[in-house]
């Protein structure tokens, strides 16, 4: 079939054409959007889950709901690799187009000129130029996000960008993608922002998505986050979601899926949307149409599983060290369920404090991750199968 009208696109936080299976999250933050706009407080909200699992888009999603309906929205990627840009930073920038769209669209409130004003003092913090500020004319508000903590910052400006969205009719919502990312000072900067306006009634938001060892850094770095925030985990489709996802998007261009196909890619893809897109993809380009056969998906999943063999999962892999991939071999042995840290030792015949950094670089990396005291885990699903179809180093 036509490769130009192929309606499914495997690919780092794009949307597919049918968001299928998350209508329950779309909803509580329809509902969290509602009761800000009436001054009604709630928790701020974060994601958790395994790569594939869609975080990302929904993340966007939430992220252009809220910005269609007038909110202040900033969106950010933690970055923790060197050369990183700091959190800081990042949150300047995303937050200065977001505040110069906001002046734009209505008078200059006296709240809204206040909250540009702090916003101005947090940016200079982070670049004395001003070069963060591009577009802000005001001066800088004197003691309001200006003393160099981002604990203090945040919070201050937080607040004040609240108090000018509720001027607008709306709130404030700061997104994080690959939170977990965030180092603890960071981490507690945020939850200690979600705190003060939380205590405020002030309507500033984070919504972060990470992955699933996130709400234990994020306890570790405040006791009390728990609860600051709405613990939503994202996990594989259903069934029916995960048919959906494949067969609706395949209507819409005037093809039909035979049940065994969509059987056989969504039993293969175990639920998990990154897999459905890559399986689809591959799938559609084969078939000579008009429909798509059993036969069409059968060299659809394993071209789909070459290409996540070459791509999603080698590049996990080749970042691993020839040590770290010994421990994800001893991990593999032991399936994808999650490994006590001490049967993994044993595979390896060594004691597990030897074998402690090793886990703790692997975790460091993305590649793992400790679902509770303990136990170790891929954070990519279906990593293990692929391991174990590896040739020894």
């Amino acid at each position: 079939m036509d490769p130009v009208l192929n309606p499914y696109s495997p690919g780092a936080g794009l949307r597919p054409r049918e968001l299928a299976g998350r209508e329950s999250e779309i909803e509580r933050f329809g509902v969290l959007r509602g009761r800000a706009d009436r001054g009604l407080t709630s928790r701020s909200v974060v994601m958790t889950g395994l790569r594939g699992v869609g975080k990302t888009v929904l993340l966007n999603e939430l992220a252009t709901q809220a910005r269609n309906d007038g909110w202040i929205v900033g969106k950010v990627e933690a970055d923790r690799g060197a050369g990183g840009r700091p959190f800081r930073e990042q949150v300047s920038r995303t937050l200065n187009r977001s505040l110069r769209e906001a002046t734009g669209a209505s008078e200059m409130a006296v709240r809204l000129r206040r909250a540009l004003a702090t916003f101005k003092s947090f940016s200079l913090r982070t670049d004395s130029s001003g070069s963060l500020a591009v577009g802000i004319e005001v001066e800088p508000e004197v003691g309001r996000a200006d003393t160099g903590s981002l604990e203090t910052d945040l919070a201050d400006l937080g607040i004040d960008l609240a108090s000018a969205a509720a001027e607008l009719g709306a709130g404030v919502g700061l997104f994080i993608d690959e939170m977990q990312d965030l180092p603890a000072e960071e981490l507690a900067a945020v939850c200690q922002a979600c705190h003060e306006a939380g205590q405020r009634d002030a309507q500033f938001y984070v919504v972060g998505a990470g992955l699933p060892s996130l709400p234990r850094s994020l306890a570790e770095a405040r006791s009390y986050a728990e609860r600051l925030f709405d613990y939503w985990p994202i996990g594989a489709l259903e069934p029916a979601d995960a048919a959906a996802a494949l067969t609706k998007p395949a209507l819409e261009a005037g093809v039909e899926w035979a049940a065994p196909a969509v059987e056989a890619v969504t039993l293969r893809a175990a639920g998990y949307p990154y897999f459905l897109q890559e399986f689809g993809k591959a799938t559609w380009d084969f078939a000579p149409g008009p429909s798509i056969t059993a036969a069409d998906s059968t060299v659809g999943i394993q071209v789909g599983l070459d290409n996540l063999d070459h791509g999603f999962f080698k590049s996990r892999w080749e970042r691993a060290s020839a040590a770290e991939r010994r421990y994800m071999r001893a991990m593999a042995a032991g399936g994808e369920e999650p490994s006590e840290s001490g049967a993994v030792a044993r595979r390896l015949a060594k004691k597990p404090s030897s074998v402690g950094p090793t886990r703790a670089g692997l975790i460091g990396k993305g590649l793992a991750y400790a679902p509770e005291h303990g136990l170790v885990a891929f954070t990519v699903p279906g990593m293990a199968d692929f391991i174990n179809r590896q040739p020894t180093d």
